[in-house]
């Protein structure tokens, strides 16, 4: 994937300070630790609901009514704020990320279009901690871990948006027609991510014994989850067809393992280890599609606009 590689256009290094460039090198260390502090978030979460931690720490802001840390609460209550402690961390990284991105100079000028992205991603993670005090709150209601679970694949698409900027990665040039396949592509995995949560919502692993259930059946709506996968499938595989883009093939990998991993927790009665790891697939396919999405999606990408006089440089600001 070309957020994490060199497939891209290579950033100009710090010590060419003669053109006016500095800041790129902390910005992507930065920002891809941010990156992958918010997938690990998914993996953290995931771990509270499957050992059944949701509640270790009954209340929220403070772990217990007496105290903010787990006293007297086993294991349970360690996971789970384990997983509260991490909030610490992702609130360092994003203000590190922030602070690097305003440092950043291009020919001697700011980008303040990467100070935009790192408010936003920083954002995310109060908002995410409020979320997750009102799970605890509600008693784990499912729609609300569910919720949890969406603000983290959107802080992960814009994170590896961030990287890319930080990398200096251009979009690609591409058709009208493959940036719009590219963006139906984008949409509809969102879409699939979205009855994932359902799916979640709906099977036994609640993360406490008496968290209620959204009261779907869970056969039909995994059923329902895996026909839309194999159908968005299909429109990534056109979108390939007509790109033919490296971007798209990581996508195509990412979501046969991804279904196939389903499948097996499926047919398997949902074993923990194997939920694990479809968890850790779903903050990988927020990546990967979101490097789709941003490398060939937009309209900084249209192969009408590079053929217009568009520089490629000009993609640097926007990619």
């Amino acid at each position: 994937m070309d957020v994490l590689t060199t497939g891209g256009s290579a950033a100009t290094p710090d010590s060419a300070v003669g053109n006016g460039d500095s800041g790129w090198k902390q910005l992507t260390v930065w920002s891809i630790a941010s990156l992958v502090a918010n997938m690990t978030l998914i993996l953290t979460g995931a771990l509270v609901r499957l050992t059944k931690s949701g509640l270790g720490c009954p209340t929220w802001p403070k772990c217990t009514d007496e105290s903010f840390i787990p006293v007297g609460m086993g294991l349970h209550g360690a996971i789970e704020f384990g997983n509260r402690m991490l909030t610490f961390a992702l609130v360092a990284l994003a203000i590190g990320t922030f602070i690097a991105a305003l440092r950043v100079r291009q020919n001697g000028q700011k980008r303040p279009d990467l100070v935009r992205l790192s408010v936003i991603a920083a954002l995310g993670i109060p908002a995410q901690a409020i979320i997750g005090g009102i799970t605890v709150l509600t008693q784990l209601n499912p729609y609300v871990v569910g919720l949890h679970l969406i603000v983290s694949v959107a802080l992960i698409v814009i994170l590896t948006l961030l990287v890319r900027r930080a990398r200096r990665i251009p979009a690609r040039p591409n058709s009208a027609l493959g940036r719009r396949l590219i963006t139906v592509s984008f949409w509809m995995m969102m879409v699939v991510v979205v009855l994932g949560v359902l799916v979640t919502g709906s099977a036994p692993h609640a993360g406490d014994d008496a968290a209620i259930r959204t009261g779907f059946d869970v056969e039909t709506v995994a059923k329902i989850h895996a026909w839309f996968l194999w159908v968005t499938l299909a429109v990534i595989a056109v979108a390939w067809w007509v790109t033919r883009a490296r971007q798209v093939t990581w996508l195509v990998i990412a979501s046969l393992f991804q279904g196939l991993v389903g499948y097996l927790q499926y047919f398997n009665g949902l074993p923990i280890w194997i939920v694990t790891f479809h968890m850790i697939g779903v903050a990988v396919i927020a990546a990967v599609v979101g490097n789709m999405y941003w490398a060939l999606g937009t309209r900084e990408s249209d192969s009408i606009r590079q053929q217009s006089g568009d520089a490629p440089g000009s993609l640097l600001h926007s990619a």
